[in-house]
């Protein structure tokens, strides 16, 4: 089966060139700088290779734009130019993984292979080599995620999946499938992807679980026909696999870590290198990247790579790809966090792979829309890979000026621009991390009453209709007419950047059914009526007058690369917004928490509101004044003084004028005088009702609670293979402990040596402290030397829903017992 966006049809809506841009400095993969193995080690031109990476799983296949969908060319590009950017050298992707689904390399047994899932494949490759990157490629997946796994290939005999192993026409297949796959030619590179060196390694899968020394030695065997210069490298989850040691055509082996520790990484990597085979951190959770980690492992010859997981890059339309799994990776970062780990992964770069000459110039952006919100402009932009920030620029009569104080983000897109109306032009100019302009994007100007929409033909996604269209990153272009439409209320205006020399009609439907040829002006100057003429390139305008459709029809050699489309503002302003009404905190509130979410009534035809929190009731020396909202919510970043009585106001703004809304006032809850009791270990009636309430992490080490009558709980532990051994309590209904300053606990501990770790849940966000010293008596802990734990992801500390406590021993082997006294929450002093 094959999806219409590939399939073969009769033009080419857009071109792409794999080279980088002019300003890049890419280092192309020469056909005979193949990565090598020496032993334990990695070589590139006779000298060590060593490198940081990053996971960029989807450039196959994506589920994280629309649902399951082929990645555009433009999402291949930002993440794969992003992770150069950083100082990274090699990327691992999932992107020949693709099984089992209707958009796969290889839907089913039956169907065969899909050659039009190869596009996005076909152009990674490419487009990594044109860069310098490097790819570590695994084949399959133990888990059933999107992308297909192994039990695709066992799944058609009615086998369980653990026979992916060891049934003989399950081999066959999965052979198959491998060796179709290195063979194929890339019709971008002319190279096939056995005798590509952009591919460093062959993965027999992700994370395999069941593999054994028969199978790894078979496979292995057959790769190395197939593919005599390219690696093999073969692991499993969070440990060493012993039989990938043993395996003579194992090159590297790959473990990963959720979350890593210096120590474990470093002991992992002697145990590799001490069997002869290259040790690789194929993926660590990106939360867990600092400097502190990276630094001894840069310093350790014996780790040839870590990988993050993972990267993610710019949205075709503004922002970034979103992802969920807690260790989403964006450039530079969207908190302190992130930006910490991007900057920790930066400098392992730079040890373990210096970068030589100089940076790259950022950019250029895509301007993408303009719209109106009443009556202000408001700009959505495609950020560039490697850019720190953004300045829009606005310009009335040809000169560029800032139109707004320091840098926004990717973040912060879309954009108002509080100031201009009337005719202006935006450009956006991207900056680096060490604040060099980089190339601005190309200007969109608009009227007063005018919105913009760019559409890049990444997709057709934003046409109305098409036929006869393909998206393609080849130069070759079909014989044929084609056509795009799109539906914008209100159209004034079109321009079609073209590619070759396509014969052009523009054409206008009040009803997008019944066409019309207008007269449009091509980039050599020629205007035309009503008639198809020949385009030298360029650019094709038209003056559209108010037609709701536009169609584009083209044929013979070429096609378009952009279109750019003015309409009028759909909802013009001409007074002043209503009175927005306070809603929450209510006024009049008392006990209100220190972080209140303050909402208020919607104002129609506001472009955006204006929120000032002052202690007095005139709004004077205010401590919080948020400007550009533009939805009826805001929490404020900080909490408020407790016990304080606050007066506020919001404001609705838009091209008319301002309109402010009634003063309103609440109180925020004094902090707690006394302390909270978390667990004073009063309620059980014996252990067994203990040992309820407090089970086991299922991962862990055996640990036993038993009551303490009158004292507490007493966990007995023995430390083996987990490292670790805890129990769990959960409350429910959640704790308020709200403005206490931290935990104190009654500790004693004796036995094995172990850190003893506390962790609590609030809001779903987990948070955790390692006592350094053997804890014996009172502990205090204040609520701030708390820490998100490497492989969860990050959140507000809400102590008002305070949901699972935890205690954890982890540590080398033996037993040991740990007491638990009262635990409570205690005030500041």
């Amino acid at each position: 089966m094959r999806s219409p966006r590939w399939a073969s049809l009769a033009a080419v809506v857009l071109a792409l060139s794999l080279a980088p841009p002019a300003h890049a400095s890419p280092a192309p993969t020469d056909p005979a700088r193949f990565v090598t193995r020496s032993d334990s080690r990695l070589t590139l031109d006779g000298k060590p290779f060593r490198f940081a990476g990053t996971n960029i799983y989807w450039l196959g296949l994506d589920e994280n734009v629309g649902g399951v969908a082929y990645p555009t060319f433009f999402r291949i590009r930002d993440a794969l130019d992003t992770a150069k950017a950083m100082g990274m050298t090699v990327v691992r992707s999932h992107m020949l993984a693709s099984t089992g689904n209707p958009l796969s390399i290889l839907p089913s047994k039956e169907a065969g292979f899909n050659d039009a899932a190869f596009a996005t494949v076909d152009y990674a490759i490419a487009y990594a080599g044109s860069i310098g990157l490097r790819l570590i490629l695994p084949l399959t997946d133990e888990w059933a995620y999107y992308h297909g796994g192994h039990r695709d290939f066992t799944e058609p005999y009615g086998l369980p999946p653990e026979a992916f192993y060891t049934d003989e026409r399950v081999i066959a297949d999965y052979q198959a499938y491998a060796e179709h796959v290195m063979r194929r030619v890339n019709p971008l590179t002319g190279r096939a992807y056995n005798a590509d060196p952009t591919i460093m390694a062959w993965e027999f899968g992700n994370e395999l679980e069941g593999m054994t020394l028969d199978w790894i030695n078979r496979n292995a065997a057959a790769f190395r026909t197939w593919a005599p210069r390219q690696l093999i490298a073969a692991g499993r989850r969070f440990d060493i696999d012993a039989d990938t040691l043993a395996a003579p055509g194992v090159d590297i082996v790959d473990v990963h870590y959720y979350p890593p520790t210096a120590e474990r990484v470093a002991a992992d990597a002697a145990t590799v290198t001490g069997a002869g085979k290259v040790y690789l951190a194929g993926e660590y959770a990106s939360t867990a990247a600092t400097k502190e980690l990276l630094t001894p492992l840069a310093a350790n010859r014996d780790v040839t790579g870590m990988l993050s997981w993972s990267l993610f890059g710019h949205h075709d339309r503004n922002g970034f790809v979103q992802h969920d799994d807690g260790f989403t990776l964006h450039y530079p970062g969207d908190d302190a966090r992130m930006r910490a780990a991007v900057e920790a992964q930066a400098a392992f770069a730079a040890q373990v792979s210096p970068a030589t000459g100089r940076p790259a110039r950022v950019g250029p952006p895509l301007i993408t829309q303009v719209d109106k919100r009443g009556g202000l402009n408001e700009l959505r932009w495609r950020g560039a890979a490697g850019a720190a920030g953004y300045v829009v620029e606005r310009a009335r009569h040809g000169r560029w000026s800032a139109a707004h104080q320091g840098l926004l983000t990717d973040n912060q897109t879309p954009w108002i621009d509080p100031e201009a109306t009337g005719e202006v032009s935006y450009r956006v100019v991207p900056v680096d991390r060490d604040g060099r302009r980089g190339t601005p994007s190309e200007p969109v100007r608009v009227t007063g009453s005018q919105v913009a929409l760019v559409d890049p033909l990444q997709t057709t996604d934003l046409a109305d209709g098409h036929a006869n269209v393909t998206i393609t990153p080849a130069a070759a272009v079909a014989a044929g007419e084609a056509w795009l439409s799109w539906s914008r209320p209100g159209l004034r205006r079109a321009r079609f950047d073209v590619a070759g020399r396509p014969r052009i009609k523009v054409q206008v439907s009040d009803d997008g059914s019944t066409w019309r040829t207008v007269r449009h002006e091509s980039g050599d100057g020629r205007v035309t009526a009503e008639t198809e003429h020949e385009s030298t390139g360029g650019q094709v305008t038209a003056e559209i007058e108010g037609a709701g459709h536009v169609r584009v029809v083209w044929s013979g050699g070429g096609g378009l690369t952009r279109a750019t489309l003015w309409s009028a503002d759909p909802a013009p302003v001409s007074a002043p917004p209503a009175a927005p009404a306070a809603l929450t905190p209510a006024p009049g509130a008392r006990d209100v928490l220190g972080t209140p979410a303050f909402t208020w009534s919607p104002s129609p035809g506001a472009s955006f509101y204006t929120l000032t929190v002052s202690e007095h009731a005139d709004l004077s020396d205010p401590v919080l004044t948020a400007t550009a909202i533009t939805g009826t919510e805001h929490r404020p970043p900080e909490q408020l003084e407790p016990g304080v009585t606050y007066s506020w106001r919001v404001t609705a703004v838009n091209a008319a004028g301002r309109t402010s809304g009634a003063v309103s006032s609440f109180a925020t809850r004094p902090l707690p005088a006394s302390p909270a009791v978390v667990d004073d270990f009063t309620g059980y009636a014996d252990s067994a009702q203990l040992a309820a309430a407090y089970p086991g992490n299922p991962g862990g080490d055996p640990i036993t609670p038993s009551l303490l009558p009158g004292q507490g709980m007493r966990l007995d532990y023995t430390l083996g293979g987990a490292g670790y051994a805890g129990v769990t309590r959960t409350f429910s209904p959640a704790l308020d402990v709200w403005g206490q300053h931290g935990l104190e606990l009654r500790l004693a501990r004796t036995g094995a040596p172990a850190k003893i770790t506390v962790q609590f849940v609030t809001g779903g966000v987990y948070f955790e402290h390692t006592l350094d010293a053997a804890p014996d008596g009172v502990v205090r802990v204040p609520f701030t030397a708390f820490d998100h734990p490497s492989w969860a992801g990050a959140g507000p500390l809400d102590l008002t829903r305070f949901e699972q406590l935890s205690f954890y021993a982890g540590g080398g082997p033996g037993t040991g017992t740990l007491t638990v006294g009262q635990v409570t929450a205690y005030p500041a002093p």
